[in-house]
């Protein structure tokens, strides 16, 4: 990825998680922009969110971004002022599922740990 990609793409995340926090702050409460990545020719930015919930949250996260999601290509265009504004296209990051397997794999390893070197008594 090129320096410029990069640049683009820091400012898009900063830009539409600030403008989240601003403009709709009940509705992106629970929506944590993670990660943006643009494309070579600059026309088409991914944005990765991570939502605090269950399913439930996740589905009307989905739709809301989906719904505001001409506004913050709005917001964006006029911070970035180039000559053609990305397009943005969100997908889910599954943090927490990420984190929860890590877990569950460490509470295994130690279950195994302990069966294999039981406490010494004195």
């Amino acid at each position: 990825m090129s320096q410029r990609q990069l640049r683009v793409a820091e400012l898009i995340q900063r830009e539409v998680s600030s403008a989240l926090r601003q403009s709709w702050p009940t509705e992106a409460a629970l929506i944590t922009i993670t990660v943006a990545s643009v494309a070579p020719d600059l026309r088409q930015c991914r944005i990765g969110y991570a939502v605090s919930g269950d399913d439930a949250e996740r589905k009307k996260a989905r739709a809301f971004l989906k719904r505001v999601r001409t506004e913050l290509r709005a917001t964006v265009g006029g911070f970035l002022q180039m000559k053609h504004t990305p397009d943005l296209l969100f997908t889910e990051d599954d943090i927490t599922g990420g984190v929860a397997r890590v877990q569950a794999l460490l509470d295994d390893m130690a279950r195994k740990d302990r069966a294999a070197n039981p406490p010494k008594a004195d």
